[in-house]
C-alpha cells in the first residue's frame, strides 16, 4: 500500500478545499459595500456612544443619552439615500433637526394625555403618504418616530431634554464625519473591487467545469454547485453594472469605457451560462469519450481561466493561449463535421462554446487596445449625464402617483392605531413596542404576501435573537466594557447581514436591543425579554392584518406588474435585434438592453418569493410555471445577445427581409397579446413561427462547410425561435386560443 501517496493525494485535496474556501470569502462581499457599510455605521455609533459617555461623565449627567447619540448616528448613514452627495449633506442635517423637534414635542406634551397617541399615528401617516415625494420624506418622519418612541421608553422630562440634544447633534455629527469625510463612499475603488469579485467568483466555476470535464462519472452534487455559482456570477455582473451607471471605470483602467467594460463582463458571464449546461449534456451524449474534445474543450477552459485581463497590462498576450486552442477546437469541429459520425447533436453545442469564447476573447482585445490608446473621458461624461438625467426624469413620473403612498398611509395608521390599543392592554409599561414592530413590518412591503413573509422573518429573528440576547446579557451583566464590545459587535453583524437576510438582521438587533435595555433599565429580566417576544409578535400580526385588509394588493397582481415590464423591454430588445438585420446602420445598445431585461428578471423572482415560500397555494398560483417560463425567456434573450451577429460582421441573406419583417411583427403582436392576457383578456390568438422557421433554417441544407455565411445567419435567428415558442407557453398558461399561423393582414389589422 502507498500510504505516503495516499497521504499526500489527501493534503492536496484539503489544500484545494481551503484555497476553494478562502476565494468564496473574498468574492462574498462584491464592491465590499456590506463590510464599507457595517464598519461605518459601527465607527460612528462607538464614537457617538463614547463621546457622549466622557461628555455626560464630566456634565454629572445620565449615560442615556449617549445611546440616543448612537441610535441618531446610525439612522442618519442608513437613511441617507440621495442621487447626489448635495443632497445627501442636506438630508443628514434635516434628520437631525427632525429628531430635535420631536423628542422635544413628545417630551413637553408627554404629560398630556393621548396626545403622545397622537403625534405618533401624525408621524406614521406622514411618513408613509410623504414617500411619493421622495424617500428623503419618509426618513425625516422615520427618525422623528423614534425619537418620539426613545422619549417614551425613557420618559424624559423637560430637564432632560439640554443633554438629549447635545446627543442627537454629537451623533448627527458623526455621523457627517464618517460619511461625507473619513469613510466616505469611494465609487472607483468599490468598482475595483466588484471586479476583482467577479474575477474570483468567475474562476471559482471554471475549476468547478474542469472537474466535470475530467471526472467521467456524473456527480449531482457537483452540478448543484455549478448552478449556484452561475447565479452568483449573475449577482455579481449585476452588482457591476448597477455601478457603472455613475462610475466613470477609465478612473480604474485608464482608457476603459463603461460600455467596454459592460460588454466584457456580459461576455464573461454569457461564456459561463454557456458551459456548465453545455458540458453537462455532453456528457450525457458521450461526446467527452472523444478525447481530442476532451482535451480541447479542458484546454479552453483551463486557458481562459488562467487569462488576467483587467489584472494586467499584457491582456492580449495573456489571451493568445486562448485563442491558439479556440483555433484548434475550430479545426476539430470541422473534421468531426466531415467525419460524419452522428454528431450533429452534441456539435452544435461545441459551436456555441467556440463562438461565446470568441466573443470573450474579442471584448478582452477590446479592453486591451482602449487602454492601450488611453480614451478620453468626455464621451462617457455625457453618457453619464443623460442616463441621470432619464433617472431624474423617470422619478419625477413616478412621483405623480400618490395612491400607492396614500394606501400604504391607511393601512399604516390604522394599524398604529390598533397597536397602541393593544400595547396599552398587553404591556402598560412599554405601550409603543407592538406600534414599533407594527410600523417596520409594513416598511418596504407592497403587498400581502411581502408583509407577512417580513412579519414571519421578523417574529423568527427576534424569537431566537431574545433567547441569545437574554442569555448573553444575564452571562455580562455588570461587565460593562464587555457589554460595549458585545452591543458593537452585534451593530456590526446585523447590518452587515441586513441585504442578506432580514430574519438575521433580527436576531442580531434583538440582541443589541437585549442588551442595550440592560444598560437602559438597569438590568433585563425575562418578563421583560418574553413581553418584548410578544409585543413583536403582535405588532407583526397586526402589521399583517392591515396590509391584507385595508386596500390590499395581492403578490400575484405586482407580479404581473413587474412581468409587464420585462415584456415591454423584450419586445424592443428582440426588435432592435432584428432590423440590425435589415438596417446595419441602426445602432442599439444591446448589452444594456439585456441587462435591463435581467434585472426585470430578478425582480420578477423578488416579487413572487412570497407566493414560492408558500407550496399550499402553488397550485391556485401557477407562480411556477411563470416563473419557469419568464426563465427561459430570459436566457434565449441573453443568448440572442451572445450571437455572432452583435457587432453586425453578418451581412443579412438576400430575400429574407420580408421574412424577417413578418418575424418582427409577429414577436410584437405575441408580447402585445401577452400584455392584453396578464390584464385579465381571454380568448386572444396568438401566432407561431413554425413556417418562417422553416424558411431560414432551409437556407443551410445542403451547403458546404465553407458556406459560413449563411449558416451563421440561420444561426443567429436560432433563439428568436426559442423566444416565441416560450412566448406561446405563457401564452397558453394565461388563457390564449391554440395559436396559429399568422397572415400579413392580420398582423396589420
Amino acid at each position: 500500500m502507498k500510504i505516503g501517496y495516499d497521504k499526500s493525494m489527501w493534503t492536496k485535496k484539503e489544500n484545494r478545499l481551503i484555497q476553494s474556501w478562502v476565494a468564496r470569502l473574498a468574492a462574498a462581499d462584491p464592491g465590499r459595500t456590506r463590510l464599507h457599510q457595517a464598519v461605518r455605521i459601527t465607527v460612528s455609533v462607538l464614537s457617538s456612544v463614547m463621546t457622549m459617555i466622557w461628555l455626560t461623565s464630566m456634565m454629572g449627567l445620565s449615560f442615556t443619552p449617549a445611546i440616543l447619540a448612537g441610535v441618531v448616528s446610525l439612522l442618519s448613514l442608513l437613511l441617507v439615500n440621495d442621487d447626489t452627495e448635495k443632497k445627501k449633506k442636506i438630508t443628514s442635517g434635516l434628520l437631525v433637526i427632525s429628531s430635535i423637534v420631536a423628542l422635544s414635542l413628545s417630551t413637553l406634551l408627554g404629560s398630556i394625555s393621548y396626545v403622545v397617541d397622537g403625534l405618533f399615528l401624525l408621524v406614521i401617516f406622514c411618513a408613509y403618504y410623504t414617500q411619493h415625494y421622495g424617500f428623503r420624506y419618509f426618513a425625516i418622519f422615520m427618525v422623528a418616530f423614534l425619537s418620539i418612541y426613545f422619549s417614551t421608553l425613557l420618559k424624559l422630562q423637560p430637564s432632560d431634554l439640554p443633554g438629549f440634544i447635545v446627543g442627537i447633534l454629537v451623533g448627527g455629527t458623526y455621523s457627517y464625519l464618517y460619511h461625507f469625510i473619513v469613510l466616505r463612499n469611494q465609487p472607483n475603488k468599490q468598482l475595483r473591487h466588484s471586479m476583482r469579485s467577479f474575477h474570483i467568483q468567475t474562476n471559482l466555476t471554471l475549476d468547478l467545469v474542469l472537474d466535470v470535464i475530467g471526472d467521467p462519472i456524473p456527480n449531482r452534487y457537483r452540478t448543484l454547485l455549478l448552478k449556484r455559482d452561475v447565479k452568483r456570477l449573475n449577482d455579481y455582473a449585476q452588482v457591476i453594472s448597477s455601478q457603472l451607471t455613475t462610475t466613470n471605470p477609465s478612473k480604474v483602467w485608464q482608457g476603459i469605457d463603461s460600455e467596454q467594460l459592460r460588454l466584457y463582463v456580459f461576455d464573461a458571464e454569457m461564456l459561463i451560462e454557456t458551459l456548465y449546461p453545455a458540458v453537462i449534456r455532453l456528457k450525457e451524449l458521450h461526446a467527452l469519450e472523444h478525447n481530442e474534445v476532451r482535451k480541447l474543450l479542458y484546454k479552453v477552459v483551463q486557458s481562459i481561466r488562467d487569462a488576467e485581463v483587467l489584472r494586467s497590462h499584457d491582456i492580449i498576450g495573456n489571451l493568445k493561449q486562448t485563442e491558439k486552442v479556440i483555433d484548434e477546437l475550430k479545426l476539430q469541429l470541422i473534421h468531426l463535421r466531415m467525419a460524419n459520425h452522428q454528431n450533429k447533436d452534441w456539435l452544435w453545442l461545441i459551436r456555441r462554446i467556440e463562438s461565446i469564447a470568441n466573443h470573450l476573447v474579442d471584448s478582452s482585445n477590446e479592453l486591451s487596445a482602449r487602454r492601450m490608446a488611453n480614451i478620453k473621458e468626455e464621451e462617457w461624461l455625457e453618457d453619464a449625464d443623460e442616463i441621470k438625467k432619464e433617472n431624474i426624469k423617470e422619478e419625477e413620473e413616478n412621483s405623480t402617483f400618490p395612491r400607492l403612498a396614500t394606501k400604504k398611509a391607511l393601512q399604516a395608521i390604522a394599524a398604529g392605531a390598533v397597536a397602541i390599543m393593544f400595547g396599552n392592554l398587553l404591556s402598560p409599561t412599554h405601550q409603543y413596542w407592538v406600534l414599533l414592530s407594527a410600523f417596520v413590518v409594513l416598511l418596504g412591503t407592497d403587498t400581502v404576501g411581502m408583509t407577512l413573509q417580513k412579519a414571519f422573518q421578523r417574529s423568527l429573528g427576534t424569537i431566537f435573537g431574545a433567547i441569545a440576547g437574554f442569555g448573553l446579557a444575564q452571562l455580562l451583566a455588570g461587565q460593562v466594557i464587555l457589554e460595549l464590545i458585545a452591543l458593537f459587535c452585534c451593530i456590526f453583524l446585523a447590518f452587515y447581514f441586513l441585504s442578506i437576510s432580514y430574519a438575521m438582521m433580527m436576531f442580531w438587533m434583538t440582541m443589541l436591543i437585549a442588551i442595550m435595555y440592560d444598560f437602559i433599565l438597569g438590568g433585563i429580566t425575562e418578563q421583560i425579554i418574553l413581553a418584548r417576544v410578544f409585543d413583536t409578535l403582535a405588532g407583526a400580526f397586526i402589521g399583517f392584518l392591515a396590509a391584507a385588509l385595508i386596500y390590499p394588493r395581492k403578490t400575484q397582481e405586482k407580479v404581473s406588474d413587474t412581468a409587464e415590464d420585462f415584456l415591454n423591454k423584450l419586445s424592443t430588445y428582440v426588435s432592435d435585434y432584428l432590423e440590425s438585420f435589415v438596417y446595419p446602420e441602426k445602432t442599439a445598445d444591446f448589452t444594456n438592453q439585456a441587462f435591463g431585461i435581467d434585472e426585470e428578471m430578478r425582480r420578477i423572482e423578488e416579487d413572487a418569493r412570497p407566493l414560492r415560500n408558500r407550496p399550499a397555494i402553488l397550485a391556485r398560483s401557477g407562480i411556477e410555471r411563470w416563473l419557469t417560463v419568464l426563465t427561459a425567456i430570459n436566457y434565449f434573450a441573453k443568448h440572442l445577445l451572445a450571437s455572432t451577429n452583435r457587432n453586425n460582421h453578418v451581412r443579412i441573406i438576400a430575400g429574407t427581409e420580408d421574412t424577417l419583417h413578418h418575424i418582427n411583427k409577429v414577436i410584437k403582436h405575441n408580447i402585445g397579446t401577452l400584455l392584453r392576457l396578464l390584464k385579465g383578456e381571454q380568448g386572444l390568438v396568438m401566432y407561431h413561427l413554425n413556417k418562417e422557421r422553416e424558411q431560414i433554417e432551409g437556407l443551410s441544407e445542403d451547403l458546404t462547410d465553407e458556406d459560413l455565411e449563411v449558416k451563421t445567419f440561420v444561426n443567429d435567428l436560432y433563439y428568436v425561435w426559442r423566444i416565441n415558442q416560450s412566448l406561446l407557453v405563457l401564452g397558453k398558461e394565461l388563457g390564449s386560443l391554440k395559436n396559429r399561423e399568422a397572415s400579413t393582414s392580420e398582423l396589420n389589422e
